[in-house]
């Protein structure tokens, strides 16, 4: 995301134009763009903190199925936001990655019910419990289906781990 950030300074070329435009050819690249994109250097910051926090201990405490959480966070969050996301918008930044591997946190100890899991999703809820409201479109400017696509792929994602073994 940084470099991505910088070399669109150095270059002068605003790459933030090949984020997700739903339901377009072209816009079929921002699937796997977009979370590099970000508008400024708040946005980039925003999505850089959670994503490197919530991503370590996706990583760390369940490198079982870390990897594949992760992609599932990226690609399917973004298919859902080509999909369904509201047309002739442009959707750029990572948080749908983010909200996909914080609800995936959360929502993993409760269908798992061990005591490390429910820890935790309790952590997680204390630090990131805002994302539930940011689901709820109250922007123009911020992308709400990535937020809510996010959320759906990070549930369902815990839903279909909690009972793998190999987690640990």
């Amino acid at each position: 995301m940084w470099a991505v950030f910088y070399l669109e300074i150095l270059l002068g070329f605003p790459f933030k134009y090949f984020g997700i435009v739903p339901r377009t050819p072209v816009g079929l690249i921002g699937i796997f763009s977009a979370p590099l994109l970000h508008g400024n250097l708040i946005h980039l910051i925003s999505n850089t903190i959670p994503m490197l926090f919530l991503g370590s201990v996706l990583f760390f405490f369940y490198p079982g199925v870390g990897g594949r959480v992760f992609l599932r966070a990226y690609f399917w969050t973004n298919v859902l936001v080509w999909i369904f996301a509201r047309p002739a918008t442009n959707h750029i930044g990572a948080s749908g990655v983010v909200f996909a591997i914080a609800f995936f946190l959360i929502f993993f100890g409760f269908f798992r019910r061990d005591f490390v899991s429910i820890f935790i999703s309790v952590i997680v809820i204390i630090l990131y419990g805002g994302v539930f409201f940011q689901v709820i479109p109250n922007d123009p400017s911020i992308s709400a289906e990535s937020h809510l696509a996010g959320a759906l792929v990070g549930t369902i994602s815990a839903i279909n781990f909690a009972n793998k073994k190999n987690i640990y």
